[in-house]
């Protein structure tokens, strides 16, 4: 299936990998992201990295899982190109493979935008970037979620300094 997006006309909905999808701006994204961090608090985090880990599953199974005997690498390579491709940032993820690693973010579409919108962060902002890319590896290596942690060890919405780096361990 193509991770090109396709515009329906006459349903008026954007499609991609068969699943709808909405393009949002960081302004919209950071103050969803923030009604959630408040109405949670310290839950906040996990239910967002949890439902980013859903949706992003729905959206690259058809994308990634149908690939037959393509290579992990290959299909982490091409799920790096769609999270650039959907403008949530550039993703590095020569230290990911099959066994758990780490995703580098050179630039990040939440930490950016958090940094922007509202000054440092006190705490790692890129849940849906870690939900993502743990589905990223389940979809790719044919692993089942609840054998994914996820977490993000650094964030430049905290530091400002370099890039974000998420965590993924295979259980």
């Amino acid at each position: 299936m193509s991770a090109e997006a396709e515009f329906d006309a006459d349903r008026n909905i954007t499609l991609l990998g068969g699943n709808r999808i909405v393009f949002h701006c960081h302004h919209y994204n950071l103050f969803l992201q923030r009604t959630i961090d408040d109405a949670l608090g310290a839950d906040a985090a996990e239910v967002q990295r949890a439902a980013a880990a859903e949706s992003a599953r729905r959206l690259l199974e058809p994308l990634l899982g149908a690939s037959g005997k393509e290579p992990v690498r290959a299909r982490l390579d091409r799920a790096a190109a769609l999270f650039g491709k959907l403008g949530f940032g550039l993703a590095d993820v020569s230290a990911l493979d099959a066994e758990g690693g780490r995703v580098r973010l050179v630039t990040s579409h939440y930490a950016l935008g958090w940094r922007e919108k509202f000054g440092p962060a006190a705490d790692p902002v890129c849940h849906f970037a870690a939900g993502f890319w743990a589905s990223a590896l389940g979809v790719s290596a044919g692993l089942a979620p609840e054998r994914l942690l996820v977490r993000e060890a650094s964030c430049a919405a905290v530091t400002e300094q370099g890039a974000c780096e998420i965590q993924v361990e295979v259980l």
